[in-house]
């Protein structure tokens, strides 16, 4: 039975059926409007300068992909005598920096056959680098006790006599589980090595000059494992690292071969090796002529360059482009470079010094320039020490 007038029933309906036209007409409305507002936002961040994005990306680590290699640095320093002291230079304490500046280095690994006493007593009571190297960031460093090879694997036959041999099979069987980069202490870094730890390969490595005293014309030849990224147990560092031994004949370059062959036989599986051109990380050479261009300096000081703006990819170009054209007659350029590795480095220290880097007069001091000036900007250095 209905008791609402007839009237008032269809006055109702009517009313109904408005309010439904009018929240329809609404909601269209509410869309378009939100239509609109969302494709304000979207040109917003379109027009946006780099930075912000950059800036975005960083505070919610969105640049960090799941399986990037690790930012952990990897050090070899043994002992080339029983006796040998525990000692550091400049050029050291540089390499350091450098890698804590520009990997983000989470942890620093020194693999060492030094005992703790050892390592503690240098700590307290060594040079003015050796402290700067044991001292500035503990937190950090952490070192990692190792048993040096004396021969190739358990064949007693083929004895590792060089300390750079003993090196080569410690840098693979210490970096394997734990995945990270591993460097010489005569490599800088030069720029952030984010971009190659995220690229998506399990292992990052580079060219070398060709091993061949008649190719003048510096081109790519053997791997060089004196700087080279993987991540933990990927398939090249278990492959070096388990058969690294079968395939040395105590030959200088055995070490350096067999990871070339390893490496371009991985190419063809997706994803797992990235081979880098020599410019890469190696631009210069252990020849005669080309250690004295890297280190000694000129009565020439090379002009001051201007600052890379990375957030503004043109300014950036120009500007590398500026620093090119400007550069002295008889410096190098390092822009295609990550990191510099500095052959020869042993027997130039004297010239590896906050002063003589900071006076640009060398192609080292050209390469390693902004990054002394930073040490001398956090406190690190004061940058008046001419002492190696």
């Amino acid at each position: 039975m209905n008791l609402i007038p007839s009237s008032l029933e269809a006055g109702y309906t009517q009313l109904q059926t408005k309010g439904r036209v009018m929240s329809s007409s609404r909601l269209s409305k509410y869309f378009k409007i939100g239509l609109v507002l969302s494709i304000i936002c979207f040109l917003v961040i379109l027009l946006q300068p780099l930075s912000v994005a950059q800036k975005y990306n960083e505070k919610y680590n969105l640049v960090t992909i799941n399986n990037a290699i690790p930012n952990f640095v990897h050090y070899v320093h043994i002992k080339a005598s029983p006796d040998t002291k525990l000692e550091f230079r400049f050029a050291h304490f540089l390499s350091l920096y450098a890698a804590v500046l520009n990997v983000r280095a989470s942890k620093v690994y020194i693999h060492t056959d030094y005992s703790a006493s050892e390592i503690a007593e240098a700590g307290r009571k060594g040079g003015m680098w050796t402290k700067k190297v044991m001292n500035t960031f503990p937190e950090l460093i952490e070192w990692k006790p190792v048993q040096v090879p004396q021969y190739a694997g358990t064949n007693e036959n083929v004895k590792v006599k060089a300390l750079q041999h003993k090196s080569d099979f410690l840098r693979w069987s210490t970096i394997a589980p734990i995945g990270g980069v591993y460097m010489d202490w005569d490599v800088i870094v030069l720029r952030p090595l984010k971009p190659l730890l995220n690229a998506g390969f399990a292992v990052v490595a580079g060219r070398q000059m060709h091993n061949d005293p008649n190719d003048h014309n510096g081109s790519n030849g053997e791997m060089n494992n004196g700087i080279f990224m993987t991540r933990a147990n990927s398939l090249m560092a278990n492959i070096m690292a388990r058969e690294q031994s079968a395939n040395f004949a105590d030959e200088w370059s055995d070490n350096l071969k067999f990871m070339t062959r390893v490496a371009e036989r991985l190419v063809s599986v997706p994803g797992e090796v990235l081979i880098c051109d020599r410019n890469a990380f190696n631009p210069t050479t252990w020849m005669q002529e080309a250690k004295d261009q890297l280190f000694l300096t000129h009565n020439e000081t090379s002009p001051e360059p201007r600052e890379v703006d990375v957030s503004d990819p043109v300014e950036a170009y120009q500007t590398v482009l500026w620093n090119r054209r400007a550069r002295a007659e008889w410096e190098w350029e390092f822009s295609s470079s990550y990191t510099i590795h500095a052959f020869g480095q042993s027997h130039y220290y004297e010239w590896v010094t906050p002063k003589k880097i900071l006076g640009r007069t060398s192609n080292y001091g050209v390469a390693a320039w902004s990054i002394v000036k930073k040490m001398v900007k956090d406190g690190a250095i004061s940058g008046k020490e001419d002492n190696w």
